[in-house]
């Protein structure tokens, strides 16, 4: 991908800082191409990095991040508890999981779905989370790299006021280079603006679809194109509102449409995760045996009061 997208390059790709020996002009040879967000780069521009409110020195910092990768691996291991206990039927053998119990009644299988829905989701954010902290923690450590090259992975995803302020700020931007590449530079050049966001969330979906398949090859290849192609077509039709009323979608109703949004696509995307024995096979999540007596316990305590609702 990266080839792809320097062999249609029209300016030089140069850093903020030069290099002042050869082993600098090594080092930045290997941050170009690994360098997923092009931090330090001139190709970063337009993107927009969250505020940092980490420590400035470098001992605290990595104290920091190595506290922070401890937490969210706890987190991971008590969502994915918490997932279990609720949903048992999403953890069966490949070909047979599913977040959706068709014994209870639309109302009661939905809200108990979206909450798995919500709980894998956290732990996507959490495990991303843990990764970077721990490849933050290398880099300011081992590799002796500036504190300013890592800078945070999220902005408080919950806190999106629409489809478009989670996407192209709130969540993760790891990818954004890469899809952009593959998908929004080819479709945007034949359909405007409107083909450069479809492109890229397509080409997220293709590229996601190609990483699930190397966890399982029994999976719905259709899923993830559909689900980030509806991503698309929220956010150009967030477009059109504020073109049409000169105002930007946001504010408490924003807040609502965005995550019924994202639950209503996320809902088949988790429930495609589990019949693929993704779920079922997953060993991404951490470890929470202190927790998981009292997550289990409180989380069927939940699912026990959600099919009285049924009955």
């Amino acid at each position: 991908m990266r080839t792809l997208e320097w062999t249609f390059l029209k300016d030089p790709l140069r850093r903020h800082v030069e290099p002042v020996s050869w082993i600098g002009v090594l080092f930045d040879a290997l941050d170009l191409a690994f360098n997923v967000r092009g931090v330090g780069w001139n190709w970063s521009r337009g993107l927009r990095f969250p505020p940092d409110t980490r420590p400035t020195s470098r001992l605290c910092f990595a104290i920091y991040v190595l506290l922070s990768a401890v937490f969210h691996s706890f987190l991971c291991g008590v969502l994915h508890t918490a997932m279990q206990a609720l949903a048992p039927e999403a953890f069966t053998a490949l070909g047979e999981g599913t977040i959706f119990d068709d014994t209870l009644p639309p109302l009661i299988r939905y809200t108990r779905s979206s909450i798995t829905s919500t709980l894998t989701l956290l732990a996507i954010y959490a495990v991303i989370q843990m990764n970077y902290d721990i490849g933050t923690f290398i880099g300011v450590t081992i590799v002796r790299q500036d504190l300013a090259q890592w800078p945070p992975i999220f902005n408080e995803p919950w806190k999106a006021t629409s489809l478009h302020d989670f996407w192209t700020y709130r969540w993760h931007q790891l990818m954004r280079r890469s899809f952009i590449v593959l998908g929004g530079w080819p479709l945007g050049f034949v359909f405007g603006r409107v083909g450069y966001v479809l492109g890229s969330f397509l080409a997220s979906g293709i590229l996601h679809s190609v990483l699930m398949a190397t966890l399982s090859w029994n999976i719905e290849w259709w899923c993830m194109p559909l689900s980030f192609g509806m991503m698309a077509v929220a956010v150009i039709i967030e477009h059109a509102f504020t073109q049409m009323t000169g105002r930007r979608v946001g504010g408490w109703i924003g807040r609502v449409w965005t995550m019924v949004w994202l639950l209503m696509w996320g809902n088949m995307m988790v429930d495609r995760f589990a019949r693929g024995g993704l779920l079922a096979s997953s060993r991404v999540f951490g470890n929470a045996a202190q927790a998981k007596e009292i997550v289990e316990r409180y989380v069927t305590a939940l699912d026990d009061w959600l099919r009285a609702r049924a009955s």
